[in-house]
């Protein structure tokens, strides 16, 4: 079984800038490998197979539309025990996305997390407590969504992308309210 979870992936970009600000966090905690920086749509856990092939199936369905978000907090969240950057803005096709994703997920009989999905990039974990430093907003932008893999590592976990379903041009109202019926389908 592989442990699995839905994810937008950074463009260059915005993991350089999430590089420069775990940099000024120093040695406050164990900082995430810039190759590993993801904001999470929803995590799936460990899945068989044939759970695995229908989410990637009807995953494949969700049109994904151009979106972006923009960090601009660094929030320190003590029971996870980490630093990430956080908006208090949300793409409402990002939302919508996370909302079919979990959707297909409970079609399959997949438990998922039931709170409030909060769009945030962690950047440092075993954080020990919160740390205030200016950086300017984060832009990310969205090329699509991706199905990665946790997989353990030497030094922690990698994260590898097994699938990613790449961006429409975005959506009229027309396309917004279709979409929106989507979600019912499952």
């Amino acid at each position: 079984m592989k442990r699995l979870f839905f994810a937008l992936w950074p463009e260059q970009t915005a993991r350089q800038q999430c590089e420069a600000i775990i940099a000024k966090l120093n040695s406050t905690g164990k900082p995430v490998t810039a190759a590993n920086l993801h904001v999470t749509l929803l995590f799936l856990g460990h899945l068989p197979s044939e759970q695995q092939a229908a989410i990637t199936r009807d995953a494949a369905r969700i049109p994904a539309s151009l979106t972006s978000l923009t960090f601009d907090h660094l929030s320190f969240w003590k029971k996870p025990a980490v630093q990430c950057l956080t908006t208090d803005s949300v793409d409402q096709n990002i939302a919508l996305l996370n909302e079919n994703l979990a959707a297909i997920a409970k079609r399959h009989g997949i438990v998922i997390d039931d709170r409030p999905f909060t769009p945030h990039v962690t950047l440092m974990k075993k954080a020990r407590s919160a740390i205030d430093i200016a950086f300017n907003p984060i832009i990310w932008h969205s090329d699509g969504f991706c199905l990665v893999e946790s997989c353990p590592g030497t030094d922690g976990v990698d994260y590898r992308i097994l699938k990613h379903w790449p961006s429409i041009k975005p959506l009229t109202p027309k396309q917004e309210n279709k979409h929106a019926l989507f979600k019912t389908e499952y």
